[in-house]
């Protein structure tokens, strides 16, 4: 537990030098639901329903329908998934626009005791509606990392779990960077033997753009698996 606790408080302390910057701030505010299905041995089915708000949660940020597939092996360390999302998007230029977005992913996972410690890489393309604007690059194609520590408590409906994750723009010439760092930290608690709930707190870092934001979302998941 004391590790975990030191892990939240060096990612809080990175999150609290940008503030020290001159940076925009939002708040915004995350509703979704989550539904997994065993389809098969070891492979798994999902479904995810997502609303956003941001602008200090007065404005509709965007809605997410998104569709999944994982197949879990090498006695459940390794996981490798596909998914596909559809995005309904309040853009930066104030008109509504459709988003879609395909991925592929690798997870690897151990246990220590009651930690668990998981890596993440992510290779996620973004197609952007050209009818409603010329865009430079089109897919944006990301590259993403992700680092999670969770904890379990000895007989505990309780789990608490940390993340950060950098995204890298990998397909634009001219912007091939990191441009955001995304921590969270949640609590999820087992209403049922399939039924979850979890809180969490999400914050959107920008870093190496013209105009960076930091972005801090509440959220709250509820979470079934048959």
């Amino acid at each position: 537990m004391k590790r975990l606790l030191l892990t939240v408080a060096l990612v809080m302390l990175s999150v609290w030098s940008f503030g020290q910057s001159e940076r925009t701030k939002d708040f915004g505010a995350i509703a979704s639901a989550e539904i997994s299905v065993g389809v098969a041995r070891n492979v798994d089915l999902s479904i995810e329903e997502e609303f956003r708000l941001d602008n200090n949660c007065t404005q509709f940020d965007r809605w997410l329908n998104s569709f999944g597939v994982d197949y879990t092996f090498l006695r459940g360390r390794m996981k490798l998934g596909v998914m596909g999302d559809y995005i309904r998007r309040f853009n930066d230029d104030r008109y509504f626009e459709n988003r879609y977005r395909a991925g592929v992913q690798l997870t690897y996972s151990e246990t220590y005791r009651r930690f668990k410690f998981s890596f993440r890489t992510k290779l996620l393309s973004t197609f952007r509606d050209e009818a409603t604007g010329d865009y430079r690059v089109n897919p944006k194609l990301y590259w993403r990392n992700r680092l999670q520590v969770s904890y379990q408590m000895p007989n505990s409906r309780f789990k608490y779990s940390v993340s950060t994750e950098l995204h890298w723009l990998v397909n634009d010439p001219k912007n091939n960077i990191v441009d955001n760092l995304r921590t969270v930290a949640a609590v999820d608690y087992r209403l049922t033997r399939r039924q979850y709930l979890s809180v969490f707190v999400r914050m959107d870092n920008d870093l190496q753009v013209k105009e960076p934001v930091d972005r801090f979302y509440l959220g709250v998941t509820y979470k079934l698996k048959y």
